[in-house]
């Protein structure tokens, strides 16, 4: 793209140094050539040398010798007509002073062009050690991403393991706890205190029982069973199970599925379970209701699921902890929802991200790759 703001500053160089030698020239042929004139023509001989020097410095060697020209054009005349004689020989002073114009032209436009080669060939050193410094950059950020998700497989295989052992020996004991309190429970009735204990203990130990199967699936994860599916299909059947959910907490539900998307080879039962997180996730963030969008879409060589609410939205310290295990800003939970959906995205070669703004606005988008099952 050429610039025009260039071809002004061209243009009003080549505007100065026309009328400098105009100027200069007619100041010659204005002013006789009586011997008390003399003084004048050599002052104006010798500003001749200002365009010249000044073609050179703006344009390089061929602004020198192209001003040098010129001026010999408008000067000649002059010296022939004006000063008469043989200007070979009667005006040698005047005739060098013709060669002298070239001289300086060539040398200064030869200067000013070695210097003009030598900026440009700094630009562009300057150039190519910004874009080595951008590559080196985005290079440094995949390296720093790529630690950072060897850092969390580490922690994920560690915390995988210890959860694997705590829950199988925690399960056990409280099915004998379970079994015995509904023994109990038959030995009360309804309305008794005791009765009323023995409901509790249950409802504590089938709470436990959750988080200990929690526990089991993100310790021991399901390889998937990858069927052709159809990811709409999927989301509406999640919908249809929070709808009740959604309505009782006075959330707008927005729907904006793109239609004839491919079908995708994922295992239906765990993008349920990814789905149903985001979508519970969503509504528990808006206590006082709001709006909660979903959406799908194509996008190139992936399938795009984006989950937005206008909800409390992550602050800082959350953004940083999202997908850890275990950890949770929650009074409820056990911290292992995102980690699990994360872990289930990263067996189907898919992907989470999200965006946040405190107190306004939280989108997670899904994308799953489309590919044929091999």
């Amino acid at each position: 793209m050429v610039s025009t703001t260039g071809d002004s500053r061209h243009y009003w160089k080549i505007i100065v140094l026309a009328a400098f030698i105009i100027i200069i020239s007619l100041s010659h042929y204005v002013t006789g050539t009586e011997h008390k004139y003399h003084g004048l023509h050599e002052i104006y001989r010798r500003l001749y040398y200002i365009p010249i020097i000044l073609s050179a410095f703006w344009f390089g060697i061929k602004g020198g010798i192209s001003c040098a020209i010129v001026i010999s054009f408008f000067y000649l005349p002059h010296v022939i007509y004006q000063w008469g004689g043989n200007f070979l020989t009667d005006d040698i002073p005047r005739t060098l002073e013709i060669v002298l114009y070239h001289i300086i032209g060539f040398v200064t436009g030869f200067l000013s062009q070695k210097q003009m080669d030598a900026t440009k060939s700094l630009k562009k050193t300057i150039e190519e050690r910004d874009e080595s410094y951008d590559k080196l950059k985005q290079q440094a950020e995949v390296l720093v991403q790529a630690e950072e998700q060897l850092r969390r497989a580490d922690r994920l295989s560690a915390l995988g393991k210890l959860s694997a052992g705590i829950a199988h020996e925690v399960r056990n004991p409280l099915a004998s706890i379970k079994g015995t309190a509904e023994i109990l429970s038959d030995k009360f009735k309804p309305g008794d205190k005791e009765y009323e204990f023995v409901e509790i203990l249950i409802k504590e130990v089938n709470r436990l029982d959750t988080v200990v199967a929690d526990f089991l699936d993100f310790a021991k994860p399901k390889p998937p069973e990858l069927k052709s599916s159809k990811i709409n299909d999927i989301i509406l059947s999640v919908l249809k199970l929070t709808e009740h959910q959604i309505a009782r907490s006075r959330i707008d539900l927005r729907t904006q599925l793109e239609d004839s998307l491919p079908s995708v080879y994922v295992d239906p039962e765990q993008m349920k379970q990814v789905f149903l997180n985001l979508i519970i996730n969503a509504v528990e963030a808006m206590p006082a209701g709001g709006v909660l969008e979903v959406g799908s879409h194509r996008n190139d060589s992936e399938i795009v699921c984006t989950f937005s609410d206008t909800g409390t939205g992550i602050s800082k310290e959350e953004e940083e902890n999202l997908f850890t295990p275990f950890y949770t800003s929650k009074t409820k939970g056990t911290g292992l929802g995102l980690a699990i959906v994360y872990r289930i995205l990263e067996s189907h070669k898919g992907k989470i991200e999200f965006s946040t703004r405190e107190d306004e606005r939280t989108t997670f988008t899904v994308c799953l790759p489309i590919e044929t099952l091999t």
